[in-house]
C-alpha cells in the first residue's frame, strides 16, 4: 500500500469566517458533548466546570436543551434523552449502515470468530459507528457505537491515522500524546515508525498500549484516493495474538471485509 496524498489536518476545518458562526449554538453543542464521557447525570455546576462556560449561561443552555427534548432532568441533574440519537441517524442512514454495512460486518465477524468494530476519525479520536459481535457468545470489548478511542494508542486509531495523510499525522504528533499504560508509545519518532510499518504491512497491530494485556488489529477502509474513510478492528487477549501468522490471517479477512465496505462508505 502507498502513502496517501497530504490532506488538511483538522477534519472539521473550513473557511467559514467567525462572523458567520453562532457562538451561542457552539456553546450549546459543548454542553451536549460534555455528557459524552459522563457516567452519571450532571448538574449545572458540573457542566459549567467541565465546559468552562459561565454558570448562568450554562443554565440557559441546559434549559433550552431540556425544552428541545435533548436532555432530561431529575432532581436538578441532567442526562441525554433518546432524542440525541436523531443527530446520528442521517449519517447512518445515508451510508446504509443497517441495510448494507451491518450485514457485511456480521458475515465477516462470524468468519473471524471475533467481534468487529467500524470507526471513523473525529479529531484526535476514532469513534465507533458500527459494531458486530457476529456470534452472541463472543466476548466483546465493552465498547459500542459512539465510543471514542485515541488514534495514537489503538490499532483502529493507527489504521485511520496511517492512511490519513502526512499533514494529519504531523498535526497530531505536534501535540502532547496521552499515555494510558506503561506500554503506550508517546515518542513521536516511535509513532512515526509504527505508522510507517502499518502502511507497509497493510494493518495496524497494537498490544497493551491502551489496555494492559489486550491486543488490537485493524485495517483501513480506503477511498479512491487511498485515504482511510474508516477502519475495521478486532480486539482480544494478547495471548490469542502472540503468533504473527495468526495476526496476519486475521488481517487478511478484515481486509476483505474492508474492501467490500469501501463500496458503501
Amino acid at each position: 500500500m502507498t502513502v496517501p496524498a497530504p490532506e488538511k489536518a483538522a477534519p472539521h476545518s473550513t473557511a467559514i469566517a467567525d462572523k458567520d458562526i453562532s457562538l451561542t449554538f457552539a456553546k450549546g453543542m459543548e454542553v451536549l458533548e460534555a455528557f459524552e464521557s459522563a457516567a452519571a447525570p450532571m448538574t449545572i455546576p458540573d457542566l459549567a466546570r467541565q465546559t468552562g462556560i459561565n454558570r448562568s449561561v450554562t443554565r440557559r443552555l441546559v434549559l433550552t436543551l431540556v425544552r428541545l427534548g435533548y436532555l432530561t432532568e431529575t432532581n436538578r441533574a441532567y442526562a441525554p434523552s433518546p432524542r440525541v440519537l436523531r443527530l446520528a441517524s442521517g449519517y447512518l442512514r445515508e451510508r446504509q449502515f443497517g441495510r448494507t454495512v451491518q450485514p457485511v460486518m456480521a458475515s465477516y465477524s462470524k468468519q473471524l470468530g471475533d467481534a468487529i468494530s467500524l470507526a471513523v476519525r473525529d479529531g484526535a479520536d476514532a469513534i465507533y459507528v458500527a459494531y458486530s459481535p457476529g456470534d452472541p457468545a463472543l466476548i466483546t470489548s465493552g465498547f459500542g457505537i459512539g465510543s471514542r478511542l485515541p488514534l495514537t494508542a489503538t490499532a483502529i486509531g493507527r489504521a485511520l491515522l496511517a492512511f490519513s495523510g502526512e499533514a494529519v499525522i504531523e498535526d497530531l504528533l505536534a501535540a502532547p500524546l496521552p499515555s494510558f499504560t506503561p506500554e503506550t508509545k508517546t515518542d513521536p519518532a516511535m509513532l512515526r515508525a509504527d505508522l510507517g510499518e502499518t502502511r507497509s504491512r497493510g494493518y495496524a497491530l497494537v498490544t497493551g498500549e491502551y489496555e494492559p494485556g489486550v491486543t488490537s488489529i485493524a485495517v483501513p477502509v480506503l477511498d479512491r484516493q487511498g485515504r482511510a474513510s474508516a477502519a475495521l478492528g478486532i480486539v482480544g487477549p494478547a495471548a490469542r495474538f502472540e503468533e504473527i501468522a495468526v495476526c496476519t490471517q486475521k488481517a487478511v479477512v478484515l481486509r476483505d471485509c474492508a474492501e467490500t465496505l469501501a463500496n458503501f462508505i
